[in-house]
C-alpha cells in the first residue's frame, strides 16, 4: 500500500512539473529535462495501469520501461552541461562530445551483448537460469548509465563550485535533484547487491521514495522561469581549457613524431 501511495505520488508530482513548464513556457527553455520528465509521467501512468489490471504483463514489461527511463535520464546531463557552460563554448562542446560518446559506447556494447552473448542471455529464452541472466544484464546495463551520469553530473558540481560559476535557480534544482536521484540509486543498488535479497524490502521503498523528493524539489525550483545570473567575467574557464587543449595537442603532435620516427628506423 505504501509503494502505491509513493508512486501515485509521482505521478501527481510529474503531472505539476510538466503543467508548470507548459504554463510558464519552460518547455522550450529545458527541452531535454522536460522530455524526462513526460517519458517518466508516460511510464509511470501506463504501468500503474498495467500493474492494477494485469500484474504478469507489468513484470514482463517493467526493465523496458525504466531501461528507457533511464537513458532519458542522460537528457538532464545534457541540459545541464548546456545551460551551466553556455558561456564557454569550447569546455560545453567538450563536455557534450565525451557525454555523447560515452553514452554510444554503453548503449552500443549492449546492443552488441544481447545479439552476440550466449543463449542464455538473450531475450526470447525461457527458464529460470536464463531469466536470472537476463535480470543481470538489464540491471548491470542500468547502473553503467546510471554510474556514467553521475560521474558527469559531479564533475560539473566540481567546475562549478571551483570556478564558483553562478547558477539560477532552475539549475540549482535540476542538479540537486537528480543528484539526490542518482546518488541513492547507485548506493541502494550497491547495497542490494551486497546484502542479497534480504534488502529487497528496504530497496523498494528507499529507491522510489528518493525519486519523489527529487520531483519535490523539481516541481519547487522549476516553478517559473528563474535564469543563470549573467557570468563573472574574471572566470578563468575558458582560458583555462584553452591552454589544457594547447598542451594536449602538443602532446599527441610529439608522440605523432616519435612514433613516425619509430616507424622509420
Amino acid at each position: 500500500m505504501l509503494t502505491l501511495t509513493i508512486w501515485r505520488a509521482a505521478i501527481l508530482l510529474e503531472a505539476a512539473i510538466f503543467y508548470r513548464g507548459f504554463r510558464g513556457n519552460l518547455l522550450s527553455k529545458y527541452p531535454f529535462f522536460y522530455t524526462y520528465i513526460i517519458g517518466v509521467l508516460v511510464s509511470d501512468t501506463t504501468f500503474y495501469v498495467v500493474y492494477m489490471l494485469n500484474h504478469a504483463a507489468y513484470v514482463k514489461w517493467y526493465w523496458v520501461s525504466t531501461t528507457l527511463v533511464v537513458i532519458l535520464g542522460y537528457g538532464i546531463i545534457l541540459e545541464v552541461f548546456k545551460h551551466v557552460l553556455s558561456a564557454y563554448p569550447g569546455v560545453e562542446k567538450l563536455a557534450r562530445v565525451t557525454g555523447l560518446a560515452l553514452f554510444a559506447a554503453i548503449f552500443c556494447f549492449a546492443i552488441s551483448y544481447s545479439l552476440w552473448a550466449p543463449e542464455a542471455a538473450r531475450v526470447g529464452t525461457t527458464g529460470p537460469d536464463v531469466r536470472k541472466d537476463l535480470w543481470i544484464f538489464q540491471a548491470t546495463f542500468q547502473r553503467d548509465f546510471w554510474t556514467v551520469q553521475a560521474i558527469f553530473l559531479f564533475a560539473i558540481i566540481g567546475v562549478v563550485s571551483y570556478y564558483r560559476i553562478p547558477l539560477g535557480k532552475n539549475l540549482k534544482g535540476m542538479i540537486v535533484g537528480y543528484g539526490l536521484c542518482l546518488g541513492v540509486t547507485l548506493v541502494t543498488l550497491a547495497l542490494r547487491s551486497y546484502i542479497g535479497l534480504s534488502f529487497d524490502a528496504a530497496w523498494v521503498f528507499l529507491q522510489p521514495f528518493s525519486f519523489d523528493v527529487s520531483l519535490s524539489i523539481w516541481a519547487a525550483t522549476l516553478w517559473a522561469f528563474h535564469p543563470n545570473p549573467a557570468p563573472n567575467p574574471a572566470i578563468r574557464l575558458e582560458a583555462d581549457y584553452e591552454i589544457f587543449a594547447a598542451k594536449t595537442r602538443g602532446t599527441i603532435g610529439a608522440m605523432r613524431t616519435y612514433l613516425g620516427k619509430a616507424a622509420r628506423s
